[in-house]
C-alpha cells in the first residue's frame, strides 16, 4: 500500500488523550464510532464473523461495552454500518480514479481496463476490508447482503455507463451488466478464499474478458507485428 494512503476505513483519530481534555461531544463520540466500525472490520477479518463477538470488538477499540451498545444494538447491526461505510469509502476513491482514467483520452476499451485495474488493485490494498466485506457478509445475513448487492449493483452500473459511451452500441439485456458485475464478483472472491489477496491485480486480463464478452463490445484486434 502507497504510503501516503491509510487503510480504508482506519480511524482518523485513533485515540483520545486521557483525563480532561476539553474535546466536543461530537468528536469524542465520532471517533469512538470510527474506532468501533474499524475494529470490526479487521476482527472479522482476522477471526470470521461468525466467530467475532462484541467483546473482541471493544477490546480491540478500546471503547467500553456501555459504549457500543449506545451505538449499536448488537454485532449484526455495527457489521452492517462498518459494511456500509466501507461501501461508500470505496466507491469515492474508486470514482475518483475513474475520473483521472476518463481525462486521459484513453480509447474506451482502455478506459475500461484502467478502471478495472484501479478496482482490483484497491482489493489488493484493503486486504482486511476486502476479506470481512466479500466473505465473511454471508455468514453475516441477509441485511448485511443488501449492502453487499449494493456494490455490486454499483459496479453493473458504471459498466452501463460505460457501454453507454460507445458510438452505436446495440441494447443488451439489463441483467448482462449485473451479470459482468456477478462474475468479476466471484472471480475475486476465489482468489480471496485461496489466500491469494496480493494476486487479484492478476486478474485483469480474464476481468476484461468477461466484462466485454457479456456486454456484446468486440475486443480490438492487437497490431499485426512489423515486417
Amino acid at each position: 500500500m502507497k504510503d501516503s494512503i491509510r487503510p480504508l476505513m482506519q480511524p482518523s483519530l485513533s485515540g483520545l488523550p486521557r483525563g480532561p481534555h476539553g474535546l466536543a461531544r461530537e468528536l469524542v463520540t465520532g471517533s469512538q464510532r470510527q474506532r468501533l466500525l474499524y475494529a470490526m472490520t479487521v476482527v472479522v477479518a482476522e477471526k470470521g464473523y461468525i466467530a467475532t463477538t462484541v467483546a473482541h470488538v471493544t477490546a480491540r477499540a478500546g471503547v467500553s461495552r456501555k459504549t457500543f451498545y449506545e451505538m449499536f444494538a448488537d454485532k449484526e447491526e455495527c457489521f452492517i454500518a462498518a459494511a456500509d461505510t466501507g461501501r461508500e469509502l470505496m466507491v469515492k476513491r474508486l470514482e475518483a480514479s475513474f475520473v483521472r482514467s476518463s481525462a486521459q483520452s484513453l480509447s474506451r476499451v482502455a478506459t475500461l481496463r484502467a478502471s478495472i485495474r484501479a478496482y482490483l488493485g484497491f482489493i489488493a490494498e484493503e486486504p482486511e476490508f476486502a476479506t470481512a466485506f466479500f466473505l465473511e457478509t454471508a455468514a453475516a445475513g441477509g441485511r448485511a447482503r443488501e449492502h453487499q448487492e449494493a456494490c455490486r449493483s454499483w459496479f453493473a452500473q458504471s459498466m452501463r455507463a460505460w457501454r453507454a459511451r460507445i458510438p452505436g452500441h446495440d441494447r443488451i439485456p439489463e441483467e448482462a451488466y449485473m451479470a459482468a458485475a456477478d462474475a468479476t464478483h466471484e472471480a475475486v472472491c476465489r482468489r480471496l478464499r485461496q489466500g491469494r489477496i496480493g494476486e487479484v491485480p492478476a486478474l485483469e486480463d480474464a476481468v476484461l474478458h468477461i466484462c466485454l464478452a457479456l456486454l456484446g463490445v468486440a475486443r480490438p484486434d492487437p497490431p499485426a507485428p512489423e515486417g
